[in-house]
Protein backbone atom coordinates (compact mmCIF):
# COMPACT_ATOMS: atom_id res chain seq x y z
CA UNK A 1 0.00 0.00 0.00
CA UNK A 2 1.68 3.26 -1.12
CA UNK A 3 1.84 5.93 1.56
CA UNK A 4 1.88 9.59 0.57
CA UNK A 5 3.05 12.27 2.99
CA UNK A 6 1.93 15.77 2.05
CA UNK A 7 4.12 18.51 3.59
CA UNK A 8 2.32 21.83 3.59
CA UNK A 9 2.23 25.42 4.81
CA UNK A 10 0.70 28.12 2.64
CA UNK A 11 2.78 30.85 4.27
CA UNK A 12 6.23 31.16 2.71
CA UNK A 13 9.39 31.22 4.81
CA UNK A 14 8.21 28.65 7.36
CA UNK A 15 11.08 26.20 6.77
CA UNK A 16 8.82 23.67 5.03
CA UNK A 17 11.36 22.69 2.40
CA UNK A 18 14.00 22.12 5.09
CA UNK A 19 11.63 19.60 6.69
CA UNK A 20 11.07 17.99 3.29
CA UNK A 21 14.84 17.62 2.96
CA UNK A 22 15.05 16.14 6.45
CA UNK A 23 12.36 13.60 5.54
CA UNK A 24 14.32 12.70 2.42
CA UNK A 25 17.37 12.07 4.62
CA UNK A 26 15.31 9.92 7.01
CA UNK A 27 13.93 7.81 4.19
CA UNK A 28 16.38 7.52 1.25
CA UNK A 29 14.06 5.09 -0.55
CA UNK A 30 11.21 7.62 -0.81
CA UNK A 31 10.41 9.38 -4.05
CA UNK A 32 9.59 13.09 -3.89
CA UNK A 33 7.04 15.23 -5.70
CA UNK A 34 7.79 18.94 -5.69
CA UNK A 35 4.92 21.34 -6.47
CA UNK A 36 6.49 24.78 -6.61
CA UNK A 37 6.91 27.81 -8.84
CA UNK A 38 10.63 26.97 -9.17
CA UNK A 39 12.57 23.78 -8.57
CA UNK A 40 14.42 23.84 -5.25
CA UNK A 41 15.27 20.23 -4.41
CA UNK A 42 17.92 20.06 -7.11
CA UNK A 43 20.45 18.18 -4.98
CA UNK A 44 18.12 15.15 -4.84
CA UNK A 45 18.30 14.82 -8.62
CA UNK A 46 16.23 11.97 -10.08
CA UNK A 47 14.50 11.21 -6.79
CA UNK A 48 12.30 14.25 -7.48
CA UNK A 49 9.42 14.75 -9.91
CA UNK A 50 8.92 18.49 -10.32
CA UNK A 51 5.58 20.05 -11.24
CA UNK A 52 5.57 23.86 -11.65
CA UNK A 53 2.68 25.89 -10.27
CA UNK A 54 1.89 28.92 -12.39
CA UNK A 55 -1.55 30.13 -11.31
CA UNK A 56 -1.40 33.01 -8.82
CA UNK A 57 -3.57 33.03 -5.72
CA UNK A 58 -5.63 35.99 -6.99
CA UNK A 59 -6.47 34.16 -10.21
CA UNK A 60 -7.31 30.98 -8.31
CA UNK A 61 -9.71 32.86 -6.04
CA UNK A 62 -11.25 34.80 -8.93
CA UNK A 63 -12.09 31.62 -10.82
CA UNK A 64 -13.28 29.67 -7.79
CA UNK A 65 -10.26 27.37 -8.00
CA UNK A 66 -10.67 26.54 -11.69
CA UNK A 67 -7.31 28.11 -12.58
CA UNK A 68 -5.55 25.58 -10.37
CA UNK A 69 -7.43 22.39 -11.23
CA UNK A 70 -5.79 21.44 -14.51
CA UNK A 71 -2.26 22.30 -13.42
CA UNK A 72 -2.57 19.82 -10.56
CA UNK A 73 -3.25 16.94 -12.97
CA UNK A 74 0.45 16.08 -13.11
CA UNK A 75 1.05 15.62 -9.37
CA UNK A 76 -2.36 13.98 -8.85
CA UNK A 77 -1.51 11.45 -11.56
CA UNK A 78 1.95 10.87 -10.06
CA UNK A 79 0.39 10.15 -6.67
CA UNK A 80 -2.02 7.67 -8.22
CA UNK A 81 0.89 5.86 -9.89
CA UNK A 82 2.99 5.61 -6.70
CA UNK A 83 4.49 2.21 -5.93
CA UNK A 84 6.13 3.09 -2.61
CA UNK A 85 6.52 5.93 -0.11
CA UNK A 86 6.28 9.45 -1.54
CA UNK A 87 7.02 12.82 0.05
CA UNK A 88 5.06 15.69 -1.52
CA UNK A 89 6.46 19.20 -1.07
CA UNK A 90 3.36 21.39 -1.48
CA UNK A 91 4.44 24.92 -2.34
CA UNK A 92 3.33 28.10 -0.58
CA UNK A 93 -0.19 29.29 -1.49
CA UNK A 94 -0.90 25.87 -2.98
CA UNK A 95 -2.16 23.52 -0.25
CA UNK A 96 -5.49 25.33 0.11
CA UNK A 97 -6.30 24.45 -3.51
CA UNK A 98 -4.65 21.01 -3.69
CA UNK A 99 -6.00 19.39 -0.53
CA UNK A 100 -9.69 19.69 -1.52
CA UNK A 101 -8.91 18.07 -4.88
CA UNK A 102 -7.28 15.12 -3.13
CA UNK A 103 -10.28 14.92 -0.81
CA UNK A 104 -12.64 14.77 -3.79
CA UNK A 105 -10.62 11.89 -5.26
CA UNK A 106 -10.21 10.05 -1.94
CA UNK A 107 -12.39 7.06 -2.86
CA UNK A 108 -10.58 6.62 -6.18
CA UNK A 109 -7.18 6.76 -4.50
CA UNK A 110 -8.37 4.26 -1.87
CA UNK A 111 -9.27 1.77 -4.59
CA UNK A 112 -5.62 1.94 -5.65
CA UNK A 113 -4.49 1.33 -2.09
CA UNK A 114 -3.09 4.84 -1.62
CA UNK A 115 -2.96 6.12 1.96
CA UNK A 116 -2.35 9.78 2.88
CA UNK A 117 -0.68 11.58 5.76
CA UNK A 118 -0.17 15.31 6.28
CA UNK A 119 2.65 17.22 7.95
CA UNK A 120 2.18 20.94 8.51
CA UNK A 121 4.89 23.35 9.60
CA UNK A 122 3.97 26.05 12.10
CA UNK A 123 5.96 29.01 13.32
CA UNK A 124 5.26 31.94 15.63
CA UNK A 125 4.58 34.12 12.57
CA UNK A 126 0.82 34.86 12.77
CA UNK A 127 0.02 33.89 9.19
CA UNK A 128 1.75 30.51 9.44
CA UNK A 129 0.24 29.83 12.85
CA UNK A 130 -3.27 30.59 11.57
CA UNK A 131 -2.86 28.55 8.40
CA UNK A 132 -1.68 25.31 10.04
CA UNK A 133 -5.02 24.29 11.66
CA UNK A 134 -6.89 25.21 8.47
CA UNK A 135 -4.80 22.76 6.46
CA UNK A 136 -5.09 20.07 9.13
CA UNK A 137 -8.90 20.41 9.05
CA UNK A 138 -8.98 20.25 5.24
CA UNK A 139 -6.99 17.04 5.28
CA UNK A 140 -8.69 15.36 8.24
CA UNK A 141 -11.34 13.48 6.19
CA UNK A 142 -8.82 11.69 3.97
CA UNK A 143 -5.64 11.34 6.06
CA UNK A 144 -4.67 8.33 8.15
CA UNK A 145 -2.07 10.33 10.11
CA UNK A 146 -1.45 14.02 10.77
CA UNK A 147 1.71 15.66 12.03
CA UNK A 148 2.83 19.17 12.92
CA UNK A 149 6.36 20.49 13.42
CA UNK A 150 6.86 23.62 15.47
CA UNK A 151 9.76 25.31 13.69
CA UNK A 152 11.25 27.81 16.14
CA UNK A 153 12.99 29.76 13.37
CA UNK A 154 11.23 32.90 14.64
CA UNK A 155 11.11 31.85 18.28
CA UNK A 156 8.86 29.44 20.22
CA UNK A 157 5.16 29.27 19.47
CA UNK A 158 2.94 30.40 22.33
CA UNK A 159 2.05 27.41 24.53
CA UNK A 160 -1.66 28.28 24.46
CA UNK A 161 -1.65 28.24 20.65
CA UNK A 162 -0.02 24.81 20.64
CA UNK A 163 -2.95 23.36 22.57
CA UNK A 164 -4.99 23.60 19.37
CA UNK A 165 -2.84 20.81 17.91
CA UNK A 166 -3.78 18.15 20.47
CA UNK A 167 -5.19 15.77 17.83
CA UNK A 168 -1.94 15.58 15.83
CA UNK A 169 1.58 14.28 16.50
CA UNK A 170 3.52 17.43 17.39
CA UNK A 171 7.31 17.73 17.35
CA UNK A 172 9.70 20.67 17.59
CA UNK A 173 12.66 21.93 15.56
CA UNK A 174 14.66 24.13 17.90
CA UNK A 175 16.23 27.31 16.61
CA UNK A 176 19.97 26.88 16.18
CA UNK A 177 22.56 29.57 15.64
CA UNK A 178 24.33 28.73 12.39
CA UNK A 179 27.47 30.04 10.75
CA UNK A 180 26.43 32.39 7.93
CA UNK A 181 27.88 30.15 5.24
CA UNK A 182 26.36 27.08 6.90
CA UNK A 183 22.94 28.71 6.70
CA UNK A 184 23.52 29.56 3.03
CA UNK A 185 24.48 25.95 2.28
CA UNK A 186 21.46 24.72 4.22
CA UNK A 187 19.16 26.57 1.83
CA UNK A 188 20.95 24.93 -1.11
CA UNK A 189 20.63 21.34 0.02
CA UNK A 190 23.30 21.15 2.71
CA UNK A 191 21.58 18.32 4.60
CA UNK A 192 22.16 15.95 1.69
CA UNK A 193 25.66 17.35 1.07
CA UNK A 194 26.69 16.57 4.65
CA UNK A 195 24.84 13.26 4.89
CA UNK A 196 26.20 11.81 1.67
CA UNK A 197 29.94 11.86 2.51
CA UNK A 198 31.04 13.85 5.56
CA UNK A 199 34.79 13.55 4.90
CA UNK A 200 34.48 14.64 1.28
CA UNK A 201 32.18 17.50 2.31
CA UNK A 202 34.69 18.81 4.86
CA UNK A 203 37.58 18.56 2.41
CA UNK A 204 35.59 20.45 -0.23
CA UNK A 205 34.62 23.19 2.24
CA UNK A 206 38.21 23.50 3.50
CA UNK A 207 39.38 24.12 -0.06
CA UNK A 208 36.82 26.92 -0.43
CA UNK A 209 36.76 28.58 2.99
CA UNK A 210 39.77 27.34 4.93
CA UNK A 211 40.26 24.64 7.54
CA UNK A 212 38.82 26.50 10.55
CA UNK A 213 35.62 27.77 8.93
CA UNK A 214 35.03 24.43 7.22
CA UNK A 215 35.01 22.82 10.66
CA UNK A 216 32.38 25.26 11.92
CA UNK A 217 30.21 24.75 8.85
CA UNK A 218 30.36 20.97 9.11
CA UNK A 219 29.64 21.07 12.84
CA UNK A 220 26.63 23.37 12.35
CA UNK A 221 25.14 21.43 9.45
CA UNK A 222 25.68 18.07 11.13
CA UNK A 223 23.96 19.32 14.29
CA UNK A 224 21.09 20.88 12.35
CA UNK A 225 20.65 17.76 10.21
CA UNK A 226 20.28 15.60 13.33
CA UNK A 227 17.74 18.01 14.88
CA UNK A 228 15.71 18.29 11.66
CA UNK A 229 15.63 14.52 11.17
CA UNK A 230 14.52 14.09 14.78
CA UNK A 231 11.65 16.55 14.24
CA UNK A 232 10.63 14.76 11.05
CA UNK A 233 11.07 11.32 12.62
CA UNK A 234 7.46 10.40 13.55
CA UNK A 235 6.21 11.32 10.07
CA UNK A 236 9.09 9.44 8.43
CA UNK A 237 8.35 6.31 10.46
CA UNK A 238 4.68 6.46 9.48
CA UNK A 239 5.64 6.91 5.83
CA UNK A 240 7.99 3.94 5.94
CA UNK A 241 5.20 1.80 7.36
Amino acid sequence: MPRILLVAQDKGGSGKTVLVRALAECLPSAHLIEIEANRRLVELEDRVSFFPVRAERGEINRTGGAAARAEFDGPLNAIAAAQGPVIVDVGANTAGSLLPLIGEAQARYARRGVEFGLLVVLTSEPGALANAPVLLDLAKPFTAARFAVENQIEGPVDAKALKAFKDVTLTRLERLSLDERANDLLQKGGLHFIGEDLTAAEDSLADRFGFAEAGRIVEDLTRFRAKAMQAAGPAARWLEG
